[in-house]
């Protein structure tokens, strides 16, 4: 074999071997790169079910807070369906009382004036059997004696006549001065408040934390007690406003609690701050109750009065405070007592506890009126008779027996009456007038009607050729009683029918064309 040809073979030899080892060499890269993709893969696919795993496991923690949501809704509706049935079946079983206590009262009403109409007819006859007895005795006739009796008693008498008389012409005006007298002496500030308070939050995030996602946490307050709580008007404010202000002053102390707690915010943190702050406005309404007895100088008074007089703090009438105006009236009855010669403690006594039935008339188990609680909470507590029957009579539920009673009644007309003493919102009051208004219109033959004086009087002008003069009193008494049944209304309001009639003539001068 010559060299050249060697030489050839070795070359091809070499070339073949040089084309091997570069196909196992790119062999061996490619394996190289599919087994690193392989392992992003798995590594894909491992992250993959871990994200799946975690989005599922906070998919059923959502699911499963979102259920319990629902079932806490759902149990709270329950709740209060239940409550107002049961509120329901109250008032049903309350006015089934109240019917059955009204036919009481009017069948012994009854039984009452036919034993007075009994009794005053026996009087009448044991009278006329025993003035017949004197004539006999006397031998005089009857009548004869009848007038010789009359004419001395006219003729003993007469100045006793005169002074009554006087009395009767003076007696207002002698009121008016003993009242003036009294105002003069007596200096009080103005006893109006709202029905809305405001707690301050230091920092808007705290506020955040106190009213909970999607308001949760206020709902949830709110569902405990009877307010209404307004967090988006201000910044760094929370209002409460409420119809009953023993619970405003509740949910108040109970956010002010809130903002100290540190950390999130649940039902059980709202739970307990609720409990310890019905504990200490119970113990305030204690505090104010013996502040209050104190500054009126009662003693012997029990713990239960005391916090029951307590919550008059937290109670209005027409936006005016009740534990104010209670003083107001005990300071005025107890003037106008030593003014005319009357008893001084039952005229106080009387005069400050004549609302204490407003202390719990608000609560939902009552249903009474405030005076008739009155009645009862004094009755309780073992008042006397003439404190009781002074304090409960104040709004003509029954004929006032007493001088203190009439006192009463006219202490609390002078604090309700007197300038900036009550507020009324201007909704309230549009409603009322125009309430009034409609109840005159509704009186046949009425033209024009004008509430005046803030709805203390309504003046009527009725159509002359249908209703006469006569007719005027009877109108009158009609509109009246309808207001009385169907409005709202303190104190009284003065019904003024006007008629007037117009005739005109001409007078013509028959020697006026000559």
């Amino acid at each position: 074999m010559t060299p050249i040809v060697q030489n050839l073979m070795f070359i091809t030899a070499g070339a073949a071997v040089g084309i091997i080892l570069m196909a196992l060499f790119f062999k061996g890269k490619k394996f190289t790169d599919i087994e690193k993709k392989q392992e992003e893969a798995d590594k894909l696919i491992s992250n993959s079910k871990e994200e799946a795993s975690e989005m599922l496991e906070e998919t059923k923690k959502r699911i499963s807070l979102y259920k319990e949501n629902l079932e806490e809704t759902a149990r709270r509706r329950e709740e209060r369906i239940k409550k107002t049935e049961e509120l329901l079946d109250f008032k049903e079983e309350s006015t089934k009382r109240k019917h059955a206590r009204l036919k009481e009262i009017h069948s012994r009403a009854k039984a009452q004036l036919d034993d007075i109409r009994q009794m005053q007819k026996e009087n009448k006859e044991t009278s006329a059997e025993i003035l017949e007895k004197i004539a006999k005795k006397a031998s005089v006739e009857k009548e004869d004696l009848k007038e010789q009796i009359i004419q001395d008693y006219k003729n003993n008498v007469p100045e006793y006549r005169i002074d009554e008389e006087n009395l009767k012409e003076e007696a207002m005006s002698i009121a008016k001065k003993t009242i003036v007298s009294c105002l003069q002496r007596m200096t009080s500030p103005t006893s109006a408040e709202t029905r809305a308070v405001n707690v301050k939050v230091a920092k808007d995030f705290i506020k955040g934390k106190i009213v909970g996602k999607d308001a949760q946490n206020i709902a949830y307050l709110e569902s405990l007690l009877d307010v209404a709580i307004v967090f988006n008007d201000l910044p760094q404010t929370i209002s409460v406003s409420a119809f009953n202000l023993v619970e405003r002053r509740i949910a108040q102390r109970t956010i002010e609690k809130l903002i100290k707690v540190r950390g999130e915010i649940d039902k059980k943190a709202i739970d307990d701050c609720l409990q310890a702050a019905r504990t200490e406005v119970d113990e305030e309404l204690y505090g104010i109750g013996k502040k209050a007895v104190e500054k009126m100088r009662f003693e012997g008074w029990d713990k239960d009065m005391v916090r029951t007089v307590g919550r008059l703090q937290y109670r209005t009438s027409y936006g005016q405070n009740i534990m104010r105006h209670s003083m107001e009236v005990g300071w005025m009855a107890m003037m106008l007592a030593a003014e005319i010669g009357l008893d001084l403690d039952t005229a106080k006594v009387a005069g400050f506890l004549h609302d204490v039935g407003k202390a719990i008339d608000q609560d939902p188990n009552v249903e009474d009126a405030h005076d008739r609680l009155t009645k009862e909470i004094m009755e309780k507590h073992g008042f006397s008779w003439e404190c009781t029957h002074a304090a409960w009579v104040h709004h003509d539920a029954e004929p006032q027996q007493t001088a203190e009673a009439l006192l009463i009644k006219a202490a609390d007309a002078v604090s309700a009456g007197r300038p900036g003493a009550r507020a009324e919102s201007l909704h309230s009051y549009a409603e009322r007038i125009e309430a009034i208004e409609k109840c005159a219109c509704a009186a046949p033959g009425v033209k024009k009607v004008f509430a005046i004086s803030a709805g203390r009087e309504v003046r009527m002008m009725v159509d002359p050729e249908k209703i006469d003069d006569a007719g005027l009193a009877k109108i009158a008494r009609e509109v009246a009683d309808n207001i009385e049944e169907n409005v709202v209304f303190p104190g009284h309001i003065k019904v003024n029918a006007i008629r007037r009639s117009e005739y005109i003539d001409v007078a013509n001068n028959p020697t006026a064309n000559v």
